[in-house]
Protein backbone atom coordinates (compact mmCIF):
# COMPACT_ATOMS: atom_id res chain seq x y z
CA UNK A 1 0.00 0.00 0.00
CA UNK A 2 1.20 3.12 -1.14
CA UNK A 3 0.72 6.48 1.22
CA UNK A 4 0.72 9.59 -0.05
CA UNK A 5 -0.15 13.39 1.11
CA UNK A 6 -3.69 14.40 0.05
CA UNK A 7 -3.00 16.94 -2.06
CA UNK A 8 -5.47 19.22 -0.34
CA UNK A 9 -3.29 19.63 2.33
CA UNK A 10 0.27 19.73 1.13
CA UNK A 11 2.07 20.10 -2.17
CA UNK A 12 5.01 18.10 -1.09
CA UNK A 13 5.48 15.37 1.57
CA UNK A 14 7.20 18.31 4.09
CA UNK A 15 4.65 21.15 3.29
CA UNK A 16 2.76 22.42 6.25
CA UNK A 17 -0.49 20.32 7.10
CA UNK A 18 -4.05 21.96 7.32
CA UNK A 19 -3.94 24.54 10.22
CA UNK A 20 -0.03 24.87 10.21
CA UNK A 21 1.27 28.43 11.22
CA UNK A 22 4.38 29.25 9.17
CA UNK A 23 6.82 29.85 12.05
CA UNK A 24 8.55 32.86 10.17
CA UNK A 25 5.42 34.96 10.37
CA UNK A 26 5.20 34.65 14.44
CA UNK A 27 7.94 35.35 17.04
CA UNK A 28 8.70 33.17 19.83
CA UNK A 29 6.65 34.35 22.38
CA UNK A 30 3.60 34.64 20.42
CA UNK A 31 4.10 30.33 19.31
CA UNK A 32 5.08 29.89 22.69
CA UNK A 33 4.20 32.35 24.73
CA UNK A 34 1.03 30.74 26.43
CA UNK A 35 2.46 27.43 26.96
CA UNK A 36 5.61 28.54 28.73
CA UNK A 37 3.11 30.59 30.72
CA UNK A 38 0.85 28.20 32.43
CA UNK A 39 4.07 25.24 32.53
CA UNK A 40 5.50 28.34 34.87
CA UNK A 41 2.31 28.48 36.49
CA UNK A 42 2.23 24.53 37.36
CA UNK A 43 5.42 25.10 38.70
CA UNK A 44 4.94 27.91 41.16
CA UNK A 45 1.61 26.65 41.82
CA UNK A 46 2.77 22.58 42.29
CA UNK A 47 5.49 24.36 44.75
CA UNK A 48 3.60 26.51 46.75
CA UNK A 49 1.26 23.68 47.31
CA UNK A 50 4.01 21.50 48.67
CA UNK A 51 5.99 23.88 50.97
CA UNK A 52 2.93 25.79 52.35
CA UNK A 53 0.05 23.45 52.63
CA UNK A 54 0.63 21.55 55.33
CA UNK A 55 1.82 24.85 57.56
CA UNK A 56 -1.18 26.66 56.30
CA UNK A 57 -4.22 24.43 56.89
CA UNK A 58 -2.75 21.56 59.14
CA UNK A 59 -0.12 23.80 61.14
CA UNK A 60 2.36 21.13 60.71
CA UNK A 61 5.65 21.93 59.20
CA UNK A 62 5.71 19.02 56.77
CA UNK A 63 6.03 19.67 52.87
CA UNK A 64 3.85 17.44 50.81
CA UNK A 65 5.44 15.73 48.39
CA UNK A 66 4.58 12.54 46.34
CA UNK A 67 5.66 9.18 47.84
CA UNK A 68 5.75 7.78 44.04
CA UNK A 69 8.23 10.29 42.85
CA UNK A 70 10.61 9.27 45.85
CA UNK A 71 10.75 6.00 44.43
CA UNK A 72 11.39 6.85 41.36
CA UNK A 73 14.09 9.72 42.27
CA UNK A 74 16.03 6.28 44.37
CA UNK A 75 16.07 4.14 41.04
CA UNK A 76 17.63 7.52 39.01
CA UNK A 77 20.26 7.56 41.79
CA UNK A 78 20.88 3.82 41.41
CA UNK A 79 21.70 4.92 38.10
CA UNK A 80 24.42 7.85 39.52
CA UNK A 81 25.69 5.13 41.30
CA UNK A 82 26.27 2.67 38.35
CA UNK A 83 23.59 0.35 39.62
CA UNK A 84 21.21 0.64 36.91
CA UNK A 85 21.05 -3.36 36.66
CA UNK A 86 19.31 -3.53 39.87
CA UNK A 87 16.41 -0.83 39.57
CA UNK A 88 13.80 -3.32 39.66
CA UNK A 89 15.30 -5.40 42.12
CA UNK A 90 15.66 -2.94 44.93
CA UNK A 91 13.51 -1.15 47.45
CA UNK A 92 12.34 1.42 45.21
CA UNK A 93 9.42 -0.13 43.75
CA UNK A 94 10.12 1.12 40.47
CA UNK A 95 7.91 -0.49 37.61
CA UNK A 96 8.05 1.37 33.96
CA UNK A 97 10.83 1.92 31.39
CA UNK A 98 14.20 3.33 32.95
CA UNK A 99 13.47 6.57 30.76
CA UNK A 100 12.24 8.65 33.89
CA UNK A 101 14.61 7.59 36.33
CA UNK A 102 17.64 8.43 33.68
CA UNK A 103 16.22 11.53 32.69
CA UNK A 104 16.49 12.84 36.61
CA UNK A 105 19.73 11.30 37.50
CA UNK A 106 21.75 14.59 36.87
CA UNK A 107 19.44 15.21 39.94
CA UNK A 108 20.36 12.73 41.75
CA UNK A 109 23.88 13.63 40.72
CA UNK A 110 23.70 17.38 41.62
CA UNK A 111 22.08 16.18 45.29
CA UNK A 112 24.69 14.16 45.95
CA UNK A 113 27.26 16.32 45.53
CA UNK A 114 25.65 18.96 47.50
CA UNK A 115 24.57 16.58 50.20
CA UNK A 116 21.17 17.10 50.18
CA UNK A 117 18.31 15.02 51.95
CA UNK A 118 15.91 12.71 50.30
CA UNK A 119 12.62 10.97 51.83
CA UNK A 120 13.62 7.66 51.22
CA UNK A 121 13.71 4.89 52.68
CA UNK A 122 12.46 7.16 55.74
CA UNK A 123 10.30 9.87 55.17
CA UNK A 124 11.25 13.40 55.78
CA UNK A 125 9.66 16.67 56.73
CA UNK A 126 11.64 19.04 54.87
CA UNK A 127 13.57 16.77 52.53
CA UNK A 128 16.35 19.37 50.67
CA UNK A 129 16.54 17.37 47.58
CA UNK A 130 12.69 18.62 46.91
CA UNK A 131 14.14 22.02 46.20
CA UNK A 132 15.72 20.60 42.74
CA UNK A 133 13.22 17.43 42.43
CA UNK A 134 10.14 19.67 42.94
CA UNK A 135 10.55 21.58 40.26
CA UNK A 136 12.06 19.73 37.77
CA UNK A 137 9.37 17.12 37.94
CA UNK A 138 6.36 19.59 37.78
CA UNK A 139 8.59 21.37 34.33
CA UNK A 140 9.02 17.38 32.62
CA UNK A 141 4.97 17.09 33.33
CA UNK A 142 4.24 20.63 31.80
CA UNK A 143 6.19 20.18 28.34
CA UNK A 144 3.00 18.65 27.16
CA UNK A 145 1.38 21.75 27.07
CA UNK A 146 3.43 22.67 23.79
CA UNK A 147 2.49 20.00 21.59
CA UNK A 148 -1.05 20.11 22.34
CA UNK A 149 -1.17 23.74 21.58
CA UNK A 150 0.90 23.00 18.63
CA UNK A 151 -2.22 20.55 17.69
CA UNK A 152 -4.43 23.07 18.28
CA UNK A 153 -2.68 25.04 15.85
CA UNK A 154 -2.96 22.10 13.36
CA UNK A 155 -6.86 22.20 13.94
CA UNK A 156 -7.30 25.64 13.43
CA UNK A 157 -8.19 26.53 16.73
CA UNK A 158 -8.64 30.28 17.94
CA UNK A 159 -5.91 32.55 19.79
CA UNK A 160 -8.89 32.78 22.56
CA UNK A 161 -10.13 29.38 22.51
CA UNK A 162 -6.35 27.89 22.76
CA UNK A 163 -5.40 30.01 25.83
CA UNK A 164 -8.53 28.32 27.51
CA UNK A 165 -8.17 25.04 25.92
CA UNK A 166 -4.09 25.44 28.11
CA UNK A 167 -5.69 26.53 31.10
CA UNK A 168 -8.03 23.20 31.31
CA UNK A 169 -4.86 21.09 30.06
CA UNK A 170 -2.80 22.90 32.88
CA UNK A 171 -5.61 21.62 35.64
CA UNK A 172 -5.65 17.88 34.65
CA UNK A 173 -1.69 17.93 34.36
CA UNK A 174 -1.22 19.30 37.80
CA UNK A 175 -3.10 16.55 40.10
CA UNK A 176 -0.23 14.39 38.07
CA UNK A 177 2.46 15.75 39.02
CA UNK A 178 1.67 17.74 42.27
CA UNK A 179 -0.56 14.68 44.05
CA UNK A 180 1.44 11.86 42.41
CA UNK A 181 4.89 12.77 41.62
CA UNK A 182 4.47 10.60 37.88
CA UNK A 183 5.96 13.37 35.28
CA UNK A 184 6.55 10.27 32.96
CA UNK A 185 2.98 9.74 32.02
CA UNK A 186 2.79 13.30 30.31
CA UNK A 187 6.32 13.66 29.16
CA UNK A 188 5.98 10.57 27.25
CA UNK A 189 2.69 11.54 26.03
CA UNK A 190 4.40 14.68 24.70
CA UNK A 191 7.08 12.91 22.30
CA UNK A 192 4.10 10.95 21.45
CA UNK A 193 2.07 13.77 19.64
CA UNK A 194 5.29 15.19 18.49
CA UNK A 195 5.60 11.46 17.07
CA UNK A 196 2.13 11.44 15.08
CA UNK A 197 3.43 15.29 14.02
CA UNK A 198 6.17 13.65 12.27
CA UNK A 199 3.74 10.68 10.69
CA UNK A 200 1.82 13.80 9.12
CA UNK A 201 4.65 15.02 7.62
CA UNK A 202 6.07 10.98 6.45
CA UNK A 203 9.18 12.21 8.61
CA UNK A 204 9.16 7.97 9.81
CA UNK A 205 12.53 8.19 11.30
CA UNK A 206 11.39 11.38 13.16
CA UNK A 207 8.50 9.49 13.67
CA UNK A 208 10.73 6.49 15.18
CA UNK A 209 13.22 8.53 17.31
CA UNK A 210 9.79 9.98 19.11
CA UNK A 211 7.96 7.42 19.77
CA UNK A 212 11.13 5.18 21.22
CA UNK A 213 12.34 8.42 23.13
CA UNK A 214 8.10 8.02 24.58
CA UNK A 215 7.94 4.01 25.09
CA UNK A 216 11.20 4.22 26.79
CA UNK A 217 9.34 7.02 29.15
CA UNK A 218 5.93 5.10 29.79
CA UNK A 219 4.89 2.13 27.58
CA UNK A 220 1.41 3.15 27.72
CA UNK A 221 1.84 5.15 24.05
CA UNK A 222 2.27 1.94 22.42
CA UNK A 223 -1.42 2.09 22.73
CA UNK A 224 -1.37 4.46 20.10
CA UNK A 225 1.37 2.96 17.91
CA UNK A 226 -0.91 1.00 15.77
CA UNK A 227 -2.87 4.23 15.04
CA UNK A 228 0.30 5.59 13.49
CA UNK A 229 1.34 2.55 11.49
CA UNK A 230 -1.72 2.36 9.74
CA UNK A 231 -0.15 5.48 8.07
CA UNK A 232 3.45 3.73 7.60
CA UNK A 233 4.48 2.03 4.64
CA UNK A 234 4.47 -1.71 5.27
CA UNK A 235 7.84 -2.26 3.49
CA UNK A 236 9.29 0.54 6.51
CA UNK A 237 7.54 -1.31 9.51
CA UNK A 238 10.08 -3.49 10.33
CA UNK A 239 12.88 -0.63 10.49
CA UNK A 240 10.51 1.49 12.51
CA UNK A 241 9.77 -0.82 15.10
CA UNK A 242 13.51 -1.60 15.24
CA UNK A 243 14.02 2.24 15.99
CA UNK A 244 11.23 2.47 18.33
CA UNK A 245 12.43 -0.90 20.09
CA UNK A 246 16.04 0.33 20.31
CA UNK A 247 16.10 2.95 23.25
CA UNK A 248 14.17 0.63 25.59
CA UNK A 249 16.11 -2.42 24.60
CA UNK A 250 19.45 -0.28 25.41
CA UNK A 251 17.97 0.81 28.93
CA UNK A 252 16.51 -2.61 30.15
CA UNK A 253 19.73 -4.66 28.48
CA UNK A 254 21.69 -4.51 31.95
CA UNK A 255 18.41 -5.21 34.27
CA UNK A 256 17.63 -8.13 31.95
CA UNK A 257 21.03 -9.66 31.96
CA UNK A 258 21.33 -8.82 36.25
CA UNK A 259 18.52 -9.42 37.32
CA UNK A 260 16.61 -11.05 34.69
CA UNK A 261 13.55 -12.50 37.50
CA UNK A 262 13.01 -9.71 39.12
CA UNK A 263 13.13 -7.64 36.13
CA UNK A 264 10.73 -9.90 33.66
CA UNK A 265 8.45 -10.90 36.75
CA UNK A 266 7.84 -6.44 37.29
CA UNK A 267 7.66 -5.33 33.72
CA UNK A 268 5.64 -8.59 32.71
CA UNK A 269 2.83 -8.89 35.69
CA UNK A 270 2.90 -4.90 36.37
CA UNK A 271 1.88 -5.27 40.08
CA UNK A 272 -1.12 -2.93 41.22
CA UNK A 273 -1.68 -2.06 44.92
CA UNK A 274 -5.35 -2.00 46.55
CA UNK A 275 -4.05 -0.15 49.43
CA UNK A 276 -4.68 4.19 48.79
CA UNK A 277 -5.95 3.36 45.23
CA UNK A 278 -9.40 2.18 43.94
CA UNK A 279 -10.17 -1.77 42.72
CA UNK A 280 -12.93 -1.98 39.92
CA UNK A 281 -14.38 -4.98 38.65
CA UNK A 282 -11.85 -6.20 36.92
CA UNK A 283 -10.01 -6.79 40.04
CA UNK A 284 -11.49 -9.99 41.03
CA UNK A 285 -10.11 -11.63 37.14
CA UNK A 286 -6.55 -10.38 37.74
CA UNK A 287 -3.91 -12.43 39.03
CA UNK A 288 -2.91 -12.23 42.66
CA UNK A 289 0.24 -11.71 43.51
CA UNK A 290 0.05 -11.17 47.28
CA UNK A 291 -3.83 -12.05 48.77
CA UNK A 292 -4.84 -9.65 51.57
CA UNK A 293 -3.43 -10.98 54.87
CA UNK A 294 -2.81 -10.24 58.62
CA UNK A 295 0.46 -8.94 59.99
CA UNK A 296 1.74 -8.79 63.26
CA UNK A 297 3.70 -5.67 63.91
CA UNK A 298 5.17 -4.07 66.74
CA UNK A 299 4.83 -0.33 67.05
CA UNK A 300 5.39 2.55 70.40
CA UNK A 301 2.80 3.80 72.27
CA UNK A 302 2.85 6.30 74.60
CA UNK A 303 1.59 5.15 77.84
CA UNK A 304 1.20 7.74 80.85
CA UNK A 305 3.04 6.70 84.08
CA UNK A 306 1.55 7.17 87.81
CA UNK A 307 3.95 9.98 88.14
CA UNK A 308 2.20 12.10 85.39
CA UNK A 309 5.14 11.48 82.90
CA UNK A 310 4.74 9.86 79.62
CA UNK A 311 6.49 6.39 78.40
CA UNK A 312 7.13 5.07 74.83
CA UNK A 313 6.91 0.95 75.07
CA UNK A 314 6.57 -1.65 72.59
CA UNK A 315 3.01 -3.18 71.69
CA UNK A 316 2.15 -6.29 69.24
CA UNK A 317 -0.72 -5.30 66.58
CA UNK A 318 -2.61 -6.64 63.94
CA UNK A 319 -1.81 -5.01 60.30
CA UNK A 320 -4.23 -5.60 57.55
CA UNK A 321 -2.00 -6.04 54.54
CA UNK A 322 -3.91 -5.09 50.91
CA UNK A 323 -4.06 -7.63 48.02
CA UNK A 324 -1.41 -6.82 45.38
CA UNK A 325 -2.72 -7.59 41.80
CA UNK A 326 -1.24 -8.04 38.18
CA UNK A 327 -2.36 -5.49 35.76
CA UNK A 328 -0.18 -6.57 33.02
CA UNK A 329 -2.94 -9.11 31.40
CA UNK A 330 -6.03 -6.08 31.50
CA UNK A 331 -3.39 -4.05 29.85
CA UNK A 332 -1.87 -6.55 27.05
CA UNK A 333 -6.61 -6.63 26.42
CA UNK A 334 -6.10 -2.74 25.88
CA UNK A 335 -3.06 -3.42 23.68
CA UNK A 336 -5.60 -6.33 21.25
CA UNK A 337 -8.23 -3.41 20.85
CA UNK A 338 -5.57 -0.83 20.41
CA UNK A 339 -4.44 -2.88 17.39
CA UNK A 340 -8.07 -3.15 16.14
CA UNK A 341 -8.66 0.01 16.30
CA UNK A 342 -5.26 0.57 14.26
CA UNK A 343 -7.03 -1.54 11.83
CA UNK A 344 -9.74 0.34 11.83
CA UNK A 345 -8.11 3.37 11.03
CA UNK A 346 -6.12 1.99 8.01
CA UNK A 347 -9.91 1.12 6.72
CA UNK A 348 -11.00 4.55 7.16
CA UNK A 349 -10.08 8.01 5.45
CA UNK A 350 -10.21 10.38 8.84
CA UNK A 351 -10.09 13.59 9.61
CA UNK A 352 -7.30 15.03 11.97
CA UNK A 353 -9.88 15.51 14.69
CA UNK A 354 -10.85 12.22 14.38
CA UNK A 355 -6.94 10.40 14.65
CA UNK A 356 -6.65 12.82 17.50
CA UNK A 357 -9.93 11.58 18.52
CA UNK A 358 -8.73 7.49 17.95
CA UNK A 359 -5.30 8.23 19.87
CA UNK A 360 -7.84 9.54 22.84
CA UNK A 361 -9.97 6.79 22.77
CA UNK A 362 -7.00 3.96 22.34
CA UNK A 363 -5.10 5.68 25.45
CA UNK A 364 -8.37 5.23 27.69
CA UNK A 365 -8.91 1.71 26.84
CA UNK A 366 -6.27 1.53 30.00
CA UNK A 367 -9.06 2.86 32.36
CA UNK A 368 -11.65 0.40 30.94
CA UNK A 369 -9.90 -2.35 31.73
CA UNK A 370 -7.37 -1.49 34.44
CA UNK A 371 -7.97 -3.75 37.70
CA UNK A 372 -7.29 -1.43 40.52
CA UNK A 373 -7.21 2.62 39.11
CA UNK A 374 -5.37 5.73 40.04
CA UNK A 375 -6.60 9.26 38.75
CA UNK A 376 -3.87 10.01 36.90
CA UNK A 377 -3.79 6.97 34.33
CA UNK A 378 -6.90 9.20 33.16
CA UNK A 379 -5.38 12.01 31.84
CA UNK A 380 -3.38 11.31 28.31
CA UNK A 381 -7.59 10.08 26.95
CA UNK A 382 -8.78 12.95 28.54
CA UNK A 383 -6.27 16.10 27.33
CA UNK A 384 -6.78 14.81 23.54
CA UNK A 385 -10.50 14.72 24.24
CA UNK A 386 -10.54 18.23 25.68
CA UNK A 387 -8.22 18.93 21.90
CA UNK A 388 -10.55 17.31 19.89
CA UNK A 389 -13.28 19.37 21.28
CA UNK A 390 -11.39 22.76 20.88
CA UNK A 391 -12.00 22.76 17.26
CA UNK A 392 -15.57 23.27 17.33
CA UNK A 393 -18.45 24.88 19.11
CA UNK A 394 -18.56 26.25 22.45
CA UNK A 395 -21.35 24.05 23.64
CA UNK A 396 -19.71 20.91 22.92
CA UNK A 397 -16.30 22.23 24.31
CA UNK A 398 -18.16 23.02 27.38
CA UNK A 399 -19.82 19.95 27.78
CA UNK A 400 -16.54 17.73 26.91
CA UNK A 401 -14.69 20.10 29.29
CA UNK A 402 -17.34 19.29 31.96
CA UNK A 403 -17.68 15.85 31.56
CA UNK A 404 -13.50 15.51 31.43
CA UNK A 405 -13.79 17.52 34.82
CA UNK A 406 -16.49 15.13 36.06
CA UNK A 407 -13.82 12.00 35.29
CA UNK A 408 -11.25 12.92 37.16
CA UNK A 409 -13.02 14.67 40.36
CA UNK A 410 -14.81 11.47 40.26
CA UNK A 411 -11.81 9.30 40.16
CA UNK A 412 -10.77 10.68 43.20
CA UNK A 413 -13.64 9.13 45.42
CA UNK A 414 -13.53 5.60 47.28
CA UNK A 415 -16.43 3.25 46.85
CA UNK A 416 -17.76 0.22 46.12
CA UNK A 417 -15.94 -1.85 43.19
CA UNK A 418 -19.23 -1.13 40.82
CA UNK A 419 -19.83 1.94 42.56
CA UNK A 420 -16.35 3.54 41.68
CA UNK A 421 -15.94 1.97 37.90
CA UNK A 422 -18.97 3.75 36.42
CA UNK A 423 -19.27 6.73 38.29
CA UNK A 424 -15.88 7.16 36.66
CA UNK A 425 -16.53 5.22 32.98
CA UNK A 426 -19.85 7.55 32.70
CA UNK A 427 -18.58 10.59 32.51
CA UNK A 428 -15.54 9.32 30.12
CA UNK A 429 -18.00 7.73 27.87
CA UNK A 430 -19.61 10.78 27.59
CA UNK A 431 -16.64 12.57 26.97
CA UNK A 432 -15.42 10.71 24.54
CA UNK A 433 -19.13 10.90 22.82
CA UNK A 434 -19.38 14.66 22.51
CA UNK A 435 -15.60 14.79 21.39
CA UNK A 436 -16.29 12.18 18.18
CA UNK A 437 -19.91 14.02 17.31
CA UNK A 438 -18.01 16.67 17.22
CA UNK A 439 -15.19 15.65 14.91
CA UNK A 440 -18.08 14.67 12.88
CA UNK A 441 -19.06 18.33 12.42
CA UNK A 442 -15.56 19.47 11.62
CA UNK A 443 -14.85 20.46 8.16
CA UNK A 444 -11.15 19.58 8.14
CA UNK A 445 -9.88 16.90 5.71
CA UNK A 446 -8.48 13.79 5.60
CA UNK A 447 -4.88 14.55 6.57
CA UNK A 448 -3.54 11.36 4.19
CA UNK A 449 -5.29 9.12 1.57
CA UNK A 450 -3.82 5.68 0.29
Amino acid sequence: MKVTPDSALCASPRAPLAGDDVEGDESWLDRYGWPTFFLALIVVTGMAFSLFWNPLFYHSPNWVTPADLWNTYRASQYVVWGGEGQIYNSPAAFQTFPGIAILLSPVAKVAGMLHLSESFAITLARPSTWWLLGPVQLALGATLLFPLDQWARRLRVSTHRRIVLLALEAALIWPSVALWGHPEDALSLTLALYGLLAVLEQRWLRFAVFFGLATLMQPLVLLVLPICLAYVPIKRWVSVAGAIALPSALALLAPLVQEWGPTSRLLLRQPNYFANNHPTPWASLAPVIEPRRATIVHALKYVKLPNGHHRAIEVATTAHAMPVVAAGPGRIVAIVIACALGFAVKRLAPTLPQIVWFASLSLSLRCVVEPVMVPYYLLPGLALALLVASATSKVRFTVVAVAAGSCAFASYWHLGEWSYYLLMIVPLALTLYVAWSATSTSSSHPFMTR
